[in-house]
């Protein structure tokens, strides 16, 4: 088991790493230009592989915290208890972020390949993602609120937020206007970067600044760096959806 595990973590860093310079060429390219579209598939089959993976270490994590994190035999019971809460504590955190992705990601792609077409949408698979994500929020925020954990409440309601919407979007009786489309796919866009980002953050970024952050005058930044990408992106969210909306409304008269 460790030896997979520590495959899908390496497998899981590079495509994590493509798609954080990848998510760009899309973002800021022309809407519906060869680019935008060849480069939006290749960042749609990397965050799969991100998301898989991340679900498959976690996954681990979970079940079997001591085999994929081993400890020095030396370790007190009650320290092996406390390590194992901690690690199983992350590896539920991470594993959300992977949900999030890969629910963006489909939800996205979905939706600009099927336009006003939402019937894919109601189909149980992505159902069923839909509401693994909504499930992960509200469990983030039962932990949060038990562990005084800012992270996983800010998040625990940022994937509740965001799986509710795909589900009204989804279900709804018809669209507020005819390219609705188009605002929802931007949205799941962002979305699915700010769960790339924030485990970037939350993994990587702690590991390489970790002693930069845990003492001296940058101390207590670390939860800076964890929540920026979420706050950025959630209102991001919010700004081009307003604009969009306005913007492909039609008018009366």
């Amino acid at each position: 088991m460790f030896w997979l595990h520590q495959s899908a973590l390496y497998l899981h860093i590079v495509a994590g790493v493509i798609a954080l310079v990848i998510f760009w060429v899309p973002a800021i390219s022309k809407k519906g230009a060869l680019n935008h579209k060849r480069f939006g598939r290749i960042f749609a089959i990397i965050m799969y592989t991100v998301g898989w993976s991340g679900v498959l270490i976690t996954s681990f994590d979970l079940w079997r915290p001591l085999v994929t994190h081993p400890v020095p035999v030396t370790t007190t019971p009650a320290a092996i208890d406390a390590f194992s809460a901690e690690v199983r504590a992350a590896a539920t955190f991470l594993l959300s972020l992977s949900i999030l992705v890969l629910a963006t990601t489909r939800h996205g792609w979905l939706v600009i390949q099927h336009k006003e077409d939402r019937r894919i949408l109601r189909r149980p698979v992505h159902v069923a993602l839909c509401l693994a994500l909504l499930t992960a929020g509200v469990t983030l925020l039962v932990l949060g609120a038990r562990r005084g954990d800012i992270l996983m409440l800010i998040f625990g309601a940022l994937e509740t937020w965001v799986a509710a919407g795909f589900l009204r979007y989804g279900f709804k009786a018809e669209l507020a206007h005819p390219r609705e489309w188009w605002v929802e796919h931007l949205g799941a866009l962002i979305a699915s970067g700010i769960g790339a980002y924030t485990a970037f953050f939350v993994v990587g970024a702690a590991s390489l600044l970790g002693p930069l952050l845990e003492g001296g005058s940058f101390a207590g930044l670390g939860v800076v760096f964890w929540v920026s990408p979420g706050v950025i992106g959630g209102i991001a969210i919010g700004r081009l959806s307003r604009k969009y909306r306005q913007r492909f409304t039609v008018k009366p008269g």
